[in-house]
């Protein structure tokens, strides 16, 4: 792949010795001293490695670094090797550069797998790592063992100091896995180059430049026998290579340039532990919301001192486990910041290993948000003092127009005030029955407490002469009177147009219209039966018919509560609601009670002097 030993120029020291010794007319090679640059190789190999460091900064891929400190290694052991004065100090420098060498070899094929963006299976790594080592230990050992140099010597040629050596039996092994990873190399790069990968081919193509560049680079001169080692500046242009190509790949590494932007985004904070919950650290934000992480020592577990903290992040919370809580947004406030906190799991070879705690300050949004709130909370509670003051306004208009309504009706003084009282009653009662909960709630207990003094609105639209009259009607004024439930309905729709509550609206609406509908259908005025009839309208006939019982009338004296019981009781099923008949007379003692008191009082307009 790439001449894979920057030494092997030596396997070829019992060949053509005489090119070493010849001379030409006027001029003498042994006079030149190559030394040099071979030392600049090494101080060119430093920089190119600082540059690489300082190019990737934070994102300094460990492989790339292990090829440049290798190839480093390798060049200064060949350096070292030519300015040696004796065969063992030779011997030393060859070591180092075999092992930078065959180091360099090795991570240039997984530097290559990384730039392919595939994953290097960890056997076949570990082998090939394995393998390496394998080679330099044989190659170490070969000055007492004979298995990879034998006959060695040392010659002066260009001024460099050259060991002249015979191959071992294990020489044809390296050449094997020199040509090996040199293959594995090209079939990665175009297998990758097939494939529907997305990865830029311009980087692909440049690779499978660089490694028929380096390749040649090592054919090249053993074929021509020529006796410098090139491969020590062939390593340094590759490097170059190198270099452009992680900084054209980083460019291309969207989560990495993604993590380095979210990092330096103002707003952001981190608080990392590992998998032990062990504190690895925080940055400037997260001190600010917790100050005590300030105090907490790396790779230490919070403790009483940091009680705020454990509280704030769930710390200790048995029913509140990070791991079960990945991604999962929570809010924690303190030191007037508010942050919006993120748990996400650091991972290795898909195990979690640690937890890093994202936060994002949401200070100025939640103040903003609070803002709005108490801006309509008090728009909400201004709108409700507002409604309250029209609604208290329409029930006042309501039974004002309802008391004007029984003032033209001499026959029902105080009817108003004692049926909606009755109704409340009633309903009171029907909210204790779990059967009834659907529909009966406190909602509706008060729109029918409500509704009931607008039963009879519509006997504003009778004739003084029928609605004044104090004895019996006649058929055709009970006729006339007939017609007043459907002319009420029409005047509490024309009253609560406006009204926003529509559910109230209906409810007052049916009272008016059928609470003189009967059970059995036999009522007025549309003559519907059983539950046709809203449920609001029987409550209200209930409570319509037992007041007329119990009141005494210009046309009749009031009847005892036993009679009025009972005629409710026999007329379950036939005029009322059997059911809801059946838990007004549970009502009995409350009735009773409340129209004792009541009768013994003068009316309302009696009390008013109208």
């Amino acid at each position: 792949m790439w001449n894979l030993a920057n030494t092997g120029i030596n396997s070829w020291a019992n060949s053509n010795k005489k090119f070493a010794n010849s001379k030409k007319p006027g001029y003498n090679l042994n006079t030149m001293d190559l030394r040099f640059i071979y030392i600049i190789a090494v101080l060119l190999s430093l920089l190119e490695l600082v540059i690489f460091y300082e190019t990737t900064g934070r994102r300094t891929n460990k492989n790339f670094i292990t090829l440049f400190v290798s190839t480093l290694t390798s060049n200064f052991g060949y350096a070292f090797s030519v300015h040696a004065p004796n065969l063992e100090s030779a011997m030393c420098g060859t070591m180092i550069s075999y092992i930078g060498s065959i180091f360099t070899i090795t991570f240039m094929l997984i530097v290559v797998v990384d730039l392919c963006e595939r994953r290097f299976h960890p056997v076949l790594r570990y082998l090939l790592i394995l393998t390496a080592l394998f080679f330099i230990v044989i190659i170490c050992s070969s000055q007492t063992t004979g298995l990879f140099f034998k006959e060695l010597n040392i010659r002066k040629y260009l001024g460099l100091t050259l060991i002249d050596f015979t191959a071992g039996p294990f020489v044809l092994w390296y050449v094997v896995f020199l040509a090996s990873v040199n293959v594995g190399a090209v079939a990665i790069v175009i297998d990758t180059l097939r494939s529907q990968k997305k990865i830029s081919h311009k980087t692909l193509y440049a690779l499978l430049g660089m490694i028929v560049f380096g390749t040649l680079a090592y054919v090249i001169p053993l074929a021509l026998d020529i006796r410098l080692n090139l491969m020590v500046f062939t390593y340094i242009i590759m490097e170059i290579g190198f270099i452009v190509l992680s900084v054209h790949a980083n460019m291309y590494d969207l989560s990495s340039n993604l993590m380095e932007v979210y990092k330096t985004r103002g707003g952001y904070g981190y608080i990392a532990f590992d998998g032990k919950k062990r504190f690895l650290g925080c940055d400037e934000l997260a001190v600010q919301l917790l100050p005590c992480l300030a105090e907490v020592p790396i790779d230490s577990r919070f403790h009483d001192k940091q009680a705020e903290a454990i509280e704030k992040l769930n710390y200790n919370e048995e029913n509140w486990k990070w791991v079960e809580n990945l991604e999962y947004d929570f809010d924690i406030e303190a030191n007037q910041i508010s942050a919006i906190c993120t748990i996400h799991p650091l991972k290795s070879r898909n195990k979690i290993i640690g937890y890093l705690f994202e936060l994002r300050d949401n200070t100025q949004q939640q103040n903003y948000i609070n803002g709005i709130n108490l801006y309509n909370q008090a728009l909400a509670n201004a709108v409700e003092e507002k409604t309250e003051k029209i609604t208290a306004m329409q029930d006042s208009i309501i039974k004002g127009m309802a008391m004007m309504v029984e003032s033209r009706d001499n026959s029902t003084g105080g009817h108003i005030l004692r049926t909606s009282d009755c109704v409340r009653i009633i309903v009171n009662k029907l909210k204790s029955y779990p059967q009834f909960a659907d529909w009966c709630n406190q909602e509706f207990c008060e729109r029918m407490i409500k509704a009931a003094p607008m039963h009879d609105l519509g006997k504003i639209a009778v004739d003084d002469s029928i609605l004044r009259k104090p004895g019996k009607f006649e058929p055709e004024e009970y006729e006339q009177m007939k017609k007043h439930p459907t002319k009420g309905s029409i005047i509490v729709q024309e009253v609560l147009k406006e009204t926003t509550d529509l559910e109230f609206k209906a409810i007052a609406a049916n009272v008016a219209h059928y609470h003189h509908e009967k059970w059995d259908g036999s009522g007025y005025p549309t003559r519907k039966k059983g539950k046709e009839i809203p449920v609001e309208a029987r409550i209200m006939a209930l409570a319509d018919v037992f007041d007329a019982l119990v009141s005494k009338r210009c046309y009749k004296e009031a009847k005892s509560f036993d009679e009025a019981f009972n005629i409710i009781q026999n007329d379950l099923g036939k005029h009322f609601d059997p059911v809801l008949g059946s838990i007004f007379l549970e009502c009995r003692d409350k009735l009773e009670d409340y129209y004792n008191n009541a009768l013994k009082t003068d009316t309302i307009f009696e009390k008013m002097d109208i």
